[in-house]
């Protein structure tokens, strides 16, 4: 709690007055002592504790003056009622605070309402909020579009349980404090965990973390969670946006995790045929942002528009985009070149959480293991490699990753295809290829456990309609050959095709990776990032759903990478008719297909573009489209 407190208070603009901070239930100052580790106590104006314990306040007031800060005061008095001395212009220091904190407190103060009042009183309007963490028990139910509902419900045993046994030590966590205050204070950030200090994952207390502000008004039409997410997520932000969504509508909770924890289009190719032009306005599919990031990197005062229905895929987006703002190469370098870094959880709490929507914050809070996995001895002795864990590993596209090494080590050529990561020479990684890979994959039992709907939408992410898209134009054993074959004898794996370094070693190198994770590209985005040059709206919906709130002609380019595999022709229909209303004369729709003559390029054509092949994938062929290749065609179409 203290970590995200001192986050938000780093994003006051500079020059304001110093901060006022009343510290409710602060026993020993213990809270006042730490916050100096991350906020320094010499940065706020004054700082009060206050405790009705007078024992404790002793303790407090020896602490502080050991430290020698003069601007610690000690209040020995009630929760409900302190006076606080030196707040000045106001009926007891009303609309004067900048932050009010209540550690493991709340639960223990029997007026509770008058104190949750009282806070709301104290802070200032604009600038004020407050930090609590305690334990809880939750309801039996909760409001299905809460924002804070992740992680919110106890089972029945907890919620019996821990209440009944805190309140033997006076210690109330009846759901009715959490809601009074959730009630009176606007949400800025939460977070619902569960304490394991006792005995590990066998004894769990349920607790929160809840950082509001007073509330400014809903508006009657939205609902709770759409009002979380709509005032987050402007805040202290100007080169991104994340537009209001609902969690809980079951479009987006079916996610639970980022189907792509990386892009799998060579941007590369996109940028050629976009031509990109300062002021353009692209709307493009969010996947795991790495494009998006390389157009930006690669021009300046872009408009983008990041649209995934998936929300996770957008958390991971925004998680890219508050790193680049606050940290250094190496730490960005460590979390998504190498894709670990064991100071995640520190770096999320102090550094980033403030320039995080409420959401992201909770999908990156609970899954902190992604960077800083564990591992067992005993995993590690039995699966190796197999064992080790990072960003690249998680999601769909991790499942898969795993998938591969496994298929490598049993078809006995996972040290050959280790060593294709160390090959300079093109023509010696081809001669690798043929002679002791090319067979063992192409010709055997391993095509057959792909070629099916299940596995290759959970390991690839690719649906059924796309799978009959090319089953339609010849058999997987082809499409397989058309794809690996030019790309490991025409590209580096160890030099310039980070996509396939990336499906072997699970990580980049410094010599092989996207644009924006090297130092020159990392610095040029860094710069549009701070400097606000280029924008970033990001979008939970649909491409339609967007698309139907945007004006005619509003938009240059539209990137839409492979889903038009995916739809009927009602969707495509849909989807096509309104990019003709948005894209303006003369702007770019590109797409790429499973398919060498895909079935809808006669949709866009009726609705009034010219459709032309950039790229088509023939048989045989030796020359790869991209660096990815795994697409038999790549399109764009031109609004006349």
């Amino acid at each position: 709690m203290l970590k995200l407190c001192a986050a938000k208070l780093a994003l006051q603009q500079p020059g304001t007055r110093k901060p006022v901070w009343v510290d409710i239930g602060g026993g020993t100052g213990w809270n006042i002592k730490q916050m100096d580790k991350y906020f320094g106590i010499v940065n706020f104006e004054h700082v009060y504790l206050v405790d009705l314990c007078k024992p404790l306040c002793e303790i407090a007031m020896q602490r502080f003056k050991a430290k020698g800060w003069s601007n610690v005061s000690v209040v020995c008095q009630d929760a409900a009622s302190f006076k606080l001395d030196g707040i000045k212009n106001s009926v007891d220091g009303a609309g004067q605070i900048d932050l009010i904190t209540l550690s493991y407190s709340l639960s223990m103060i029997d007026a509770f309402y008058e104190v949750i009042d009282r806070i709301s009183r104290l802070l200032c309007p604009n600038t004020g909020f407050v930090g609590v963490v305690d334990f809880y028990v939750s309801d039996t139910a909760r409001v299905a579009d809460s924002a804070c509902s992740l992680g919110y419900q106890c089972n029945w045993l907890t919620r019996v349980f821990w209440k009944n046994w805190f309140e033997l030590d006076h210690v109330y966590l009846h759901p009715s404090r959490r809601n009074y205050l959730e009630h009176r204070l606007e949400t800025v950030k939460v977070y619902n965990g569960r304490n394991h200090f006792i005995v590990p994952y066998a004894i769990q207390i349920p607790y929160y973390i809840f950082l509001g502000r007073p509330r400014q008004g809903l508006d009657k039409n939205q609902s709770a969670a759409e009002l979380v997410a709509s005032t987050q997520i402007n805040d202290n932000c100007s080169s991104w946006s994340r537009l209001a969504y609902n969690p809980s509508k079951p479009e987006h909770a079916q996610f639970s995790t980022y189907i792509y924890g990386f892009t799998w289009e060579d941007p590369q190719r996109d940028i050629e045929v976009l031509n990109l032009s300062s002021g353009d306005k692209v709307l493009a599919i969010t996947s795991a942002g790495d494009n998006i990031l390389a157009y930006a990197a690669h021009q300046n005062r872009l408009t983008l528009h990041c649209v995934d229905m998936n929300p996770c895929q957008n958390h991971l987006l925004e998680l890219k985009l508050a790193s680049l703002h606050f940290l250094d190469y190496t730490r960005f370098w460590s979390l998504f070149g190498n894709g670990y870094c064991s100071e995640f959880s520190d770096i999320l709490d102090l550094e980033i959480s403030g320039k995080l929507t409420l959401q992201a914050y909770q999908f990156w809070r609970r899954n902190v293991g992604t960077f800083t996995p564990t591992r067992s001895k005993i995993g590690s002795w039995l699966l190796g490699d197999l064992a080790e864990r990072n960003l690249y590993t998680t999601g769909y596209s991790g499942t898969a990753l795993h998938f591969l090494r496994l298929i490598m080590k049993i078809l006995g050529i996972h040290k050959v295809t280790q060593q294709l990561l160390k090959t300079p020479s093109v023509e010696t990684q081809s001669q690798l290829w043929t002679s002791k890979i090319r067979r063992r994959i192409i010709g055997s039992l391993v095509l057959s456990l792909f070629d099916n709907p299940a596995a290759m939408w959970q390991l690839l992410g690719v649906p059924i309609n796309q799978l009959k898209m090319l089953h339609s134009e010849g058999s997987m054993s082809q499409y397989v050959r058309d794809t690996l074959d030019p790309v490991a004898t025409q590209t580096s794996f160890a030099t310039e095709n980070y996509f396939y370094h990336l499906l072997l070693a699970r990580r980049y190198s410094k010599t092989c990776c996207p644009a924006y994770l090297t130092k020159p590209g990392f610095g040029r985005l860094q710069d549009a990032v701070r400097n606000a040059s280029s924008r970033f709206i990001l979008h939970t919906a649909t491409i339609v759903e967007v698309l139907e709130g945007m004006k005619e002609g509003e938009l240059d380019k539209a990137v839409l990478m492979d889903h038009m595999d995916w739809f009927s022709l009602e969707d495509a229909e849909a989807e096509v008719s309104m990019l003709a209303r948005v894209i303006k004369k003369g702007g770019i729709v590109v797409w790429r297909s499973a398919a060498r003559i895909p079935w809808y390029i006669s949709v866009f054509e009726n609705h009034g573009f010219d459709v032309q092949a950039i790229a088509v994938r023939q048989p045989n062929t030796t020359e790869p489209i991209d660096r990815v290749n795994m697409y038999a065609s790549f399109y764009k179409a031109i609004k006349l």
